[in-house]
């Protein structure tokens, strides 16, 4: 009893419960995922950090990539920025986004996707049609979008919002890597609001959207 809880627990502060013990392993293998992406990231990295045993993230996620796809359970949670008006989607994206870097740093589970994409490719498709492209073309087709335009301006915010976080968060290179967040929030808000615009031209004269 009192060995295993110390194999479990090594530092007295760690909490002695399944639930603690899954909440460690998955904050400290997000920001890894993140740096390094999957094939270059390895258990015993990530129990290290922990301060774990490496046999845990079998017992509680049956190995690497079970732990993968649990950290990488994130939601972008558009659905509380789309509601509102079309003339000023562009700005709300563009707050939601810049928000969200702020707010997850290092350990932004879109980083570890993007990072692992060559070997994990399913996950960063599946992540980015459930919490992008889907939510997107949905609130687009009910602002009055024909489903074909609907599905091309959704891929084009999501392919411009991807391109963006490249730049920024992994090559770090260029004006946008060295843009303030003032100004990332106007320059993403008026490209973003050019994409809906341009999509909502395209349908036109058919919808009334001002």
């Amino acid at each position: 009893g009192v060995a295993t809880k110390s194999t479990e627990d090594k530092q007295p502060s760690r909490p002695r419960n399944a639930a603690g013990t899954r909440e460690q392993l998955l904050k400290a293998a997000a920001p890894l995922f993140a740096r390094n992406g999957y094939e270059a990231t390895t258990v015993s990295q990530i129990a290290q950090a922990a301060g774990f045993s490496a046999n845990l993230v079998t017992r509680y996620f049956g190995g690497k990539e079970g732990l993968f796809l649990a950290a990488m359970e994130t939601r972008l949670n558009l659905d509380s920025t789309l509601p509102g008006s079309i003339d000023s989607l562009g700005q709300r994206l563009a707050d939601r986004i810049v928000d969200r870097w702020e707010r997850q740093g290092d350990a932004d589970p879109l980083l570890a996707l993007l990072r692992s994409a060559s070997s994990r490719p399913a996950a960063l498709g599946d992540f980015l049609e459930k919490e992008a492209t889907g939510p997107l073309t949905e609130a687009l087709m009910s602002w009055g979008f024909s489903d074909h335009q609907a599905v091309d301006t959704a891929n084009a915010i999501q392919s411009f919002i991807v391109g963006t976080v490249v730049t920024r968060r992994m090559l770090n290179t260029g004006a946008v890597a060295a843009a303030t967040g003032p100004q990332l929030r106007g320059w993403l808000a008026d490209v973003l609001q050019r994409l809906v615009d341009e999509g909502a031209a395209a349908d036109s004269p058919r919808l009334p959207l001002k």
